[in-house]
Order: structure tokens, then sequence, then C-alpha cells
């Protein structure tokens, strides 16, 4: 389940050096515009021209959140007022206003993107630009859009993992892959116990499935319940299982949730670890976490304080004093 962005307004800077580049171009803008980003390009006002060109470009660059500048010999040459008197005119007063731009912004992060259609024409890319990150995003829509969406999004591609007590910081790392959908990394730092109580469950909704039937529920189980299982299904198993999680924990975005506090030790193998909002909030209790260590490893052993009991079916049993006196 994707987590929900805001409107990102992003407008595209590009000179005209061809056909084939104007329609690498709109790819580009519309590959953006389907991954949610609001991408807009001169194109898109062609049939109805503006009074002024360069007014609208002031407009547009006024409302943009980020620009992508898409870097070509023939841009460079008009960014940097190389070419002939008259020729790229778009390009030379946009590139004044981009400069200008950078020079004055008083931002902490880019707000002006180079972007280049080919990894070799990252040479190009002119200073003051060349100060950032650059990205590669393919001539014919087969580049790989991931690293500039995260950017555009403000969506992290790594958090770091959590200072504090070791069942804290496992907590913090199973809930940061569950926020980035690393299904059999979810799967992984889950304690045995859990994973064969889940297993269990999955096999009796799906029991009756020819697939699911022609199995010995037992072996099944054990064998889905690997930390890295290599049965046929387990990909089945998995995907509903981690969209069921992520669901639930949708909005329990890594940057701005985490665990609080001391964990509260139950035994000597145990402990429940609560979920806060960043900004001093309550600590949410349907999204805590119960932890076991295994050894010298700490592992997700339920998604609330009890304890699972795998069988057929698999049961849990409340913690005296948890979440059970507080009528959860």
């Amino acid at each position: 389940m994707a987590v929900p962005v805001p409107d990102v307004r992003v407008l595209i800077s590009y000179s005209h050096d061809g056909d084939g580049h104007r329609k690498a171009v709109l790819n580009l803008a519309n590959r953006l515009r389907h991954a949610g980003i609001d991408a807009w390009i001169d194109q898109f006002e062609e049939h109805e021209p503006p009074e002024s060109w360069p007014d609208w470009m002031r407009r547009e660059l006024t409302k943009a959140d980020f620009v992508l500048v898409v870097v070509t010999e023939v841009y460079v040459e008009r960014f940097n007022r190389d070419s002939a008197e008259g020729v790229g005119s778009g390009v030379r007063w946009e590139g004044a206003l981009i400069t200008a731009g950078l020079y004055h912004g008083r931002q902490d992060k880019a707000r002006y993107l180079p972007v280049v259609l080919r990894e070799e024409d990252r040479r190009l890319i002119p200073v003051p630009l060349n100060l950032t990150t650059s990205y590669v995003v393919g001539e014919t829509g087969d580049g790989d859009l991931a690293p500039l969406l995260r950017v555009l999004r403000g969506s992290p591609g790594a958090v770091p993992v959590a200072l504090g007590s070791l069942p804290e910081a496992a907590a913090r790392d199973w809930q940061i892959d569950l926020y980035l959908g690393n299904a059999r990394e979810i799967w992984k730092r889950l304690d045995h116990d859990l994973r064969l109580a889940l297993a269990q469950d999955w096999i009796i909704a799906n029991s009756g499935h020819p697939e699911v039937r022609g199995h010995d529920r037992d072996e099944l189980a054990n064998a889905l319940a690997e930390e890295r299982p290599r049965h046929a299904l387990s990909e089945l198993l998995l995907e509903g299982r981690v969209e069921v999680l992520r669901g639930h924990y949708a909005a329990v975005n890594p940057s701005s949730w985490g665990p609080t506090g001391n964990p509260r030790r139950i035994g000597l193998d145990h402990a429940i670890v609560e979920m806060a909002s960043s900004d001093g909030g309550s600590p949410s209790p349907e999204r805590s976490l119960l932890m076991r260590r295994v050894g010298r490893e700490w592992f997700v052993a339920n998604f609330r304080a009890a304890y699972v009991i795998p069988g057929w079916p698999p049961r849990q049993e409340e913690i005296p004093g948890t979440l059970s006196d507080r009528g959860m």
C-alpha cells in the first residue's frame, strides 16, 4: 500500500534540440505524471500560446516546487549564452532566471535538479547545476526514475537505524523494512513462532485452494515459516501478509514515527516497544510491537502485547498488566 504524498509541482526546463528530444521530454513529463507528480512543460501550452513566453516561464518557475533541467550540449550552449544572438532565447532567459534563483536562494535542499537522458551526458552539466545530485532518466522510457521520485516525493531510500536499546533498534529496523516494502526482510525479522502462526493462519484461510490442499499442512507450515522460505507458495504468503501489515502501518512513516521511551521488559527475553510520532504525541498502543530475544538478536514476536501460540488454529495469550488491562 503506497503512502500518500502531497501534490508536487515540477517544471521541466529543456532546449528544443529536435523532434526526437521533444518527444523524450514529453515522455519524461508523462512518466512523472503517471507516478503522481504534477510535471509541466511548454508543450502542454502550445495549443493556446501565452502572450509572452518569458512571462510564462517566470510564472511557472515561481509556482514549481522543483525545476528539472534536462541537460544536453545544446542546452548548455544556450544556458551559458554561447549561442548566436536570437537563437535559443527561451533557454537563455530561463537560464538567467535559474542562475538568479540559485544565487539568491535560501533553501536547505536543492530545487533545481539536473537530469540527463544518457549517463555520458553528466559531464555536460554546467556550474552551478553540477553542485548537486544529477539523475539519468533514459531516452525511451526505460530509465529508472526511482532515485528522482524519492527526491520529488521526499521519500527516503534509506533511514538510519535508531540509537538506543537493542529491542528498540530491532523494532526500528523492521519498521523501515516494512515502510520500504522489503517483503523478505520483513519476514526474516519476525520471530519463528510468529512466522509459523502466520503461515498456519494463511493455510487455514486458503485450505480450499488446490495448491494448498495437496500438501501436508504441518510440512507446508514449517516450510513457509522458514527465515528465508523457498517453497513455491511462499511468494503468495508473503505478498498477502505483507500487504495486510503495510495497510495497518501505512501512516507510520519512519521519518515521523518510531519507538518511544524505554521498552517495557517482560521477563528475560521479551519486551514491548511502543510507537509514537516524533512531534511528542502519545504512544499508539494498537501499533505496539512485542519483541523477543533469541540468542543475541531481537525479533518481532507479535504486533500487540500478547504471546503467539502456533497451532490449528494459532492463538494468542494476553500478557498480564499490558494492553489487555487498558481495554484493548
